[in-house]
């Protein structure tokens, strides 16, 4: 009995539901079609729109195969720096030292001329010894990768020279004699043919002006005296010069 009773009144819900939804369905009709295409449009979102959105804001994707560098080597090895050198020289065989990239081909050019190659160790340090040319060198040393990059050092210049600059001695003369105490500390005055010398008079510094003229106090002793004046260019030639001259008291 109680079973039939459930059974009548389930009977009326759905007959109820039934009528209430009949009567929603006629006023939303329209509802449910914007509903159904609101749904697709998010499918369609999710399943194609969110992955496009995802490539466009990480950008083009690698090609395949394992993301390897495949691009050409185009960096040039470090510039080579060489170890400082003489601007002049009297010795013919200057030795070229430097480092750049290690395990690199370099290069050494001497008045735009390749003069000699050779390699880097590990580190990157070379040496090379040059042979010079009377005058002017223009040193240059060129690092070169197995990829055929290049890079070059600055430019040195270095002056060959093996003669000595010329002394002339103007007063006193060699042989003079000079009278007198109050004449002990007497100037000697000369010249160079070398500007860039430095001049010294029995060890004391004589200035050299632009014309190559120099002078220097000197004090004699009684009796003989060997007064010896040393010219010493910028290549390291030297020349000596001694004067006698004899100081009576």
């Amino acid at each position: 009995m109680i079973s039939q009773i459930r059974l009548i009144g389930f009977d009326m819900i759905e007959i109820m539901a039934g009528q209430r939804f009949s009567t929603r369905r006629k006023k939303s009709g329209s509802g449910l079609v914007w509903g159904g295409l609101a749904i697709g449009f998010i499918v369609v979102m999710i399943k194609w729109g969110v992955p496009w959105f995802v490539n466009i804001l990480a950008g083009p994707a690698a090609p395949k195969g394992g993301g390897v560098n495949t691009a050409a080597d185009i960096v040039p090895p470090q510039i080579p720096v060489l170890f400082p050198i003489p601007e002049a020289t009297n010795s013919a065989n200057l030795k070229i030292e430097g480092f750049t990239e290690g395990n690199v081909e370099v290069n050494l050019f001497k008045n735009d001329e390749l003069f000699m190659n050779s390699k880097t160790d590990d580190k990157g340090a070379f040496k090379i010894d040059l042979k010079l040319s009377d005058g002017e060198n223009k040193i240059q040393v060129k690092a070169r990768d197995a990829a055929g990059n290049e890079s070059q050092s600055v430019v040195k210049t270095v002056m060959y020279d093996k003669k000595a600059s010329e002394v002339t001695i103007d007063a006193p003369k060699d042989g003079d004699e000079i009278f007198g105490k109050n004449n002990q500390t007497i100037a000697f005055s000369g010249k160079v043919t070398k500007v860039d010398s430095v001049v010294t008079v029995n060890g004391n510094f004589a200035r050299v002006d632009v014309d190559g003229k120099f002078s220097v106090m000197v004090k004699l002793s009684e009796g003989d005296n060997n007064v010896v004046i040393k010219a010493t260019d910028k290549a390291g030639n030297i020349v000596e010069k001694t004067v006698k001259v004899k100081l009576t008291f």
